[in-house]
């Protein structure tokens, strides 16, 4: 005979599914006195949810706003890299017709025994370079230096100062973003003791019926249950969101079991579990946002479940 678990939600996902299967239960009935939550716990779901779902709405504005930051900030990171790569460019062609020494190099903190152009790869680095621009070109005019062109300091100048601000800009939206999500993590332990209290409620409502009929019931309020049955095996595909691709070496987890498998050159997988009822997969892949999946299985039934995986937006 099998025993059932509960399986309380461990994340913001989790929770709001929660929150939100109680809520619409709990407003969703005919008459107040068929609404089997006690009013403290009643008045705590209205607040709770309230809060929470204020939350996650500042969440979803300043990620919003973040990755307006890093879609503003890409032509102007790209035309500050090519003005950097421009100037150091022509310092080195200068240098090739003995107009600038190779010992130059030095005021902008760059190896003088070869001409290899400075590394631009974050955003940290090429800032900090283009930085290097001025206060390597004010101490080269300052011993004699010839002016450059092609761009002109002041031309240099212009991109420079646009660009900063608006890749800087990204810095502060990720930390208001990281702020907003702060935020909700600190709600974490009234949410969690709030839904122990309203699983305690509803199973002790329907405490009397039987076993099967009263997991029925305790599910519309949003309890999730899980067991230990007949080994059998959840398969998949895993795609992209987008173009529909197949996707390979996807990481899934299946939330309660220990090991992950991944998904084939096909993008298939299988997981073998003895688990079934309420189950949780949770699939990552480098360059995506992670995904996760709520489903129910029967007992020692194969079941076949998709997995479609969002990209991350690249800065």
């Amino acid at each position: 005979m099998s025993t059932f678990t509960r399986d309380l939600p461990q994340s913001s996902i989790g929770f709001q599914k929660a929150l939100t299967k109680a809520k619409e239960k709990k407003d969703g009935v005919e008459h107040p006195a068929d609404n089997i939550l006690s009013a403290t716990t009643s008045t705590r779901l209205d607040t709770d949810y309230e809060a929470f779902e204020a939350a996650k709405l500042i969440i979803a504005s300043k990620e919003g706003l973040y990755h307006k930051a890093i879609e503003l900030a890409r032509p102007q990171r790209k035309l500050l890299k090519l003005f950097v790569t421009d100037y150091f460019n022509r310092m080195n062609y200068f240098i090739g017709k003995d107009l600038m020494f190779a010992s130059d190099r030095a005021y902008y903190g760059l190896d003088i025994t070869n001409l290899r152009l400075p590394i631009m790869n974050t955003d940290d680095l090429l800032l900090a370079i283009a930085k290097k621009v001025f206060s390597g070109d004010i101490l080269r005019r300052a011993e004699g230096g010839i002016a450059m062109d092609e761009p002109t300091i002041a031309e240099f100048a212009d991109v420079y100062n646009t660009a900063k601000t608006i890749i800087r800009a990204i810095s502060n939206a990720l930390t208001n973003l990281n702020t907003a999500k702060g935020n909700l993590e600190k709600q974490t332990p009234e949410i969690k003791d709030l839904i122990t209290h309203i699983w305690d409620e509803v199973e002790a409502h329907y405490s009397m019926s039987a076993p099967v009929a009263r997991r029925q019931q305790a599910r519309l309020w949003g309890v999730r249950y899980k067991s230990v049955g007949v080994a059998s095996t959840i398969t998949g595909v895993c795609k992209d969101s987008v173009t529909g691709g197949l996707l390979f070496n996807v990481q899934i987890h299946l939330v309660g079991v220990g090991r992950n498998v991944q998904s084939d050159a096909e993008g298939n997988f299988i997981l073998n579990t003895s688990l079934f009822e309420d189950l949780t997969i949770l699939a990552k892949l480098i360059g995506y946002e992670d995904f996760t999946l709520d489903f129910f299985k029967e007992n020692g039934v194969i079941i076949a479940v998709s997995i479609v995986m969002v990209k991350k937006i690249v800065i």
